[in-house]
């Protein structure tokens, strides 16, 4: 204005200008000059048409950020990994485990939010960014299926899975399992063995044998605890039931930097939240265990949820629970003398086997208010073994003609951990998680006639704390971070006493970890994404430090196809022992990497192509993994007291997993499900095994056919799987000898024959039934519907005088009915 009155300029500007005071000299400038100089400490621009200025404001890019829950509308469940996007900015999240999802650098006035989730509706939400900006998002998802008094609305397929952003992660959703075929339990791991990549559980077996690596070597986490201990009757039935979990993650492929300790997968469990609009409860039953469920809301914004569930061996309403004792307990080398015994004239031998489980997850959860929830999860299981077994005539081996056995093996499992996560904006969050989880394994054996007694007590335990933030205020780039801390604690006590000697022995191991890691996912064009990520884990027990760095790609090659590849590097501190020929004490007992057990590396490599249309799917994908490190005990049953002899023996190797996954899956439809192959080579090396020369593992089962077929036809789901797996590895008998204390060593040619092939089909028919406001959803199942003889391995007899070996059968033809009522 003073330009204008005093030195007759020609200016012209908006009145949205800004009115304040600018003070600025200028000597002998020009009249350009003089703008420029008074406009400097400003936003203001300015232009020049012909003798007349113009001074606009700066146009700048529009930005908006909006932040939510995703929620189950039936339950008020947070639903986390749903998909969050907008498709014109093709920008988007996944929401985290509180169902918390946010999006920063939105440039559109006026777009639309889409969430999906398997198993739910996808929603569309119109936005207009003037009128919600401030507001944090509650959003609702209907689940696909609703069933009620009046109406029916039901889906044209029921989905189990779905693949996720990240390079080779996939999605799992048990809500629906129950539909699947199953043997005696509704099973969240042995379902997990449908997919690609899971091997089929040696024998039928619920372990989890994830792309050629060993059970040990999965990092499965509960709600943000690693447990260490996931089976029930001699790892046949899931230590998790299928009713306490709302979403399972499956990381096969790239391991983002933020998980770490082992070296093959990661199976990330979260609980369920509990109904907190309403009491909710159920009960079931099955032909192996019975449980409840119970879900209370609490104060308006808390709710609590309880699981319990408990074995039934005394009501033995089938035979799959004898079947499966008898399978496993008939590789013990003391059921391996009893078999023995009943071919003989002069000896006879009687054993009798009972257990049992019982196992609860409980979950309160309490939301302080739209950005701060704290869960606090309890788990507890314990597992029961009592075996008696009496001896004639085997004076031989034990020094008296009649010799009296009983043995009690107690297992018990405890974790709790709290979660506290708070979203503090739109850019910034946080998340701490701090947990305790211990295993208490108690074994006793007495032997009556000869006045000998032996007990094993085995404790272990991690204590671990976790922080971890999210920062998404950098453009294109979502960064996160943390620091863990991990206590382990490992003791074996034994107590043997033999007439009037008395031997006692102890070995302790402790251990802590440190790591820190930092993960940037980074958008930096609309096709293509990286993710990029270290982690650096101090162990103080080799006072060393372990960097994993660790890279991801996925490129859209065209809108339904992306290509994807990662390259990573993990170490494993902690490894569980496994000794085949026996079944209690101290087999899955755990031990820490220390001057004689080394730690475990691995370089893992992966590349995938997905193609996703409408109505199908198509998933290949190929990995190599080499591991170094690997060990193996000279004495592959391990007396406590070995473990701190400075003598123990311990083999050092290396191995190489190599394999391909196809997958075509078809989404919708009368009829849907999925059709896979997955072919595993699994090889280790040892110097001083097998001559040195290269062997498979044990567990290596080459090739894999796995078929899942669902429908729904007048209100009844129908399923069926057909698998086909290549047949289990064997030695012959000519390359081992029998030692002293009957110890079975392989000289070579270790695995070098194969059983015939494996192949069963199995089915499922349920149905759910509306009586007044109950729910009862009742089904069938039946395992190996037309009764193949699987030989799941051989069994090795060191008491006859020449070293033998039989088959050992699969399950046969094995119904299984079930029933749950919902109220």
């Amino acid at each position: 204005l003073d330009l204008i009155q005093n030195n007759d300029i020609s200016i012209i500007f908006p009145d949205s200008i800004p009115n304040r005071l600018i003070t600025k000299s200028c000597s002998n400038c020009t009249n350009d000059e003089a703008i420029s100089r008074l406009l400097s400490s400003t936003e203001l621009k300015w232009e020049k048409a012909k003798s007349q200025y113009i001074i606009t404001l700066p146009i700048s890019e529009f930005e908006y950020s909006i932040s939510g829950r995703i929620l189950d509308l039936q339950s008020d469940e947070p639903i986390a990994y749903a998909n969050v996007f907008i498709p014109k900015l093709l920008i988007g999240d996944i929401s985290r485990d509180d169902g918390v999802f946010s999006i920063p650098n939105i440039t559109s006035k006026s777009c639309t939010l889409v969430i999906s989730y398997i198993g739910y509706n996808t929603k569309k939400i119109p936005l207009l960014l003037s009128k919600d900006q401030s507001k944090f998002q509650s959003i609702y998802l209907l689940p696909k299926i609703l069933i009620s008094k009046e109406i029916s609305i039901t889906s044209s397929s029921r989905e189990f899975m779905d693949r996720s952003n990240n390079p080779g992660q996939v999605s799992f959703s048990p809500r629906h399992i129950a539909t699947l075929p199953n043997l005696g339990e509704v099973d969240i791991f042995r379902s997990l063995q449908f997919l690609p990549g899971i091997q089929l559980g040696l024998g039928g077996t619920s372990d989890l044998y994830i792309r050629g690596g060993s059970p040990d070597q999965n990092l499965i986490i509960l709600d943000g605890m690693p447990i260490y201990t996931t089976g029930h009757m001699f790892g046949f039935i899931s230590g998790i039931s299928a009713n306490a979990i709302k979403d399972i993650q499956i990381y096969k492929g790239s391991i983002p930097a933020k998980y770490g300790g082992r070296i093959s997968s990661v199976i990330e469990l979260k609980s369920r939240a509990g109904n907190n609009s309403k009491i909710h409860g159920s009960f079931y039953g099955n032909l192996i265990s019975q449980g409840l469920s119970l879900e209370l809301p609490l104060f308006n914004r808390a709710n609590w949820i309880i699981n319990y569930r408990k074995s039934m061996p005394s009501i033995n309403l089938s035979n799959l629970y004898k079947s499966i004792q008898e399978y496993v307990t008939g590789d013990d080398k003391f059921n391996i003398l009893t078999k023995t015994a009943e071919d003989q004239n002069t000896q006879n031998a009687d054993y009798d086997i009972n257990s049992s489980y019982q196992d609860i997850i409980s979950r309160i959860t309490f939301l302080l208010n739209p950005h701060h929830r704290f869960t606090l999860t309890h788990m507890n299981s314990i597992d029961s073994i009592m075996e008696t077994r009496t001896y004639f005539g085997f004076n031989s081996i034990f020094s008296e003609d009649i010799t009296n056995i009983n043995e009690k093996t107690d297992l018990e499992n405890r974790g709790t951990v709290l979660n506290w996560s708070s979203h503090w904006n739109h850019l910034f969050s946080t998340h701490i998680t701090l947990s305790i989880y211990d295993i208490a394994s108690n074994y006793f054996s007495i032997q009556e006639n000869l006045h000998s007694l032996f007990e094993e007590k085995n404790i272990f335990s991690d204590h671990q704390a976790t922080f971890t933030n999210q920062y998404k205020g950098i453009k294109n780039h979502n960064i996160s971070s943390g620091i863990v801390q991990s206590n382990l604690n490992i003791g074996f006590n034994n107590h043997i006493e033999d007439r009037s000697i008395v031997n006692q022995s102890n070995s302790n191991q402790k251990g802590l970890l440190y790591s820190f890691f930092l993960l940037d996912q980074w958008k930096f064009e609309n096709s293509f994404e990286l993710q990029s990520g270290i982690r650096v884990a101090y162990f103080e027990k080799k006072n060393k430090y372990y960097n994993e760095p660790r890279f991801a790609l996925k490129y859209k090659i065209y809108p339904s196809l992306s290509l994807e590849a990662s390259i990573d590097r993990h170490h494993q501190f902690i490894h569980r022992l496994s000794n085949q020929n026996n079944t209690r004490g101290s087999q899955n007992m755990w031990v820490i990497s220390s001057a004689k057990i080394p730690v475990i590396s691995s370089n893992n490599l992966h590349i995938g192509l997905n193609w996703e249309m409408n109505d199908y799917s198509i998933s290949l994908s190929g990995y190599n993994y080499r591991m170094q490190n690997l060990f193996q005990f000279e004495n592959q049953f391990i007396p406590a007291e070995d473990l701190s002899k400075s003598n123990l023996k311990v083999y050092s190797g290396s191995g190489e997993k190599l394999g391909s996954e196809l997958i075509i899956r078809k989404k919708v439809g009368v009829i849907s499900g999925w059709i896979s192959y997955q072919f595993n080579q699994a090889k280790y090396n040892f110097q001083d095994l097998n001559n040195g020369e290269k062997y498979l593992a044990d567990h290596n089962r080459e090739h894999e056919i796995k078929t899942v077929l669902t429908m729904r036809l007048w209100n009844t789901d129908f399923s069926a799987n057909w698998v086909l797996s290549s047949g289990g590895l064997y030695t012959d008998t000519e390359h081992m000898d029998v030692q002293p204390g009957y110890n079975i060593i392989t000289n070579s040619n270790r695995n070098e024959k194969r059983l015939p092939s494996i192949h069963h089909l199995d089915i499922n028919i349920s149905k759910s039934i509306i009586i007044s406001k109950t729910l009862i959803d009742i089904g069938c199942s039946i395992y190996n519907i037309y009764n193949k003889n699987n030989i799941s391995h051989k069994r090795y007899n060191p008491w006859t005088p020449k070293l033998s070996m039989s088959d050992v059968s699969m399950f046969g033809i094995t119904p299984n009915a079930y029933i749950k009522i919902s109220f």
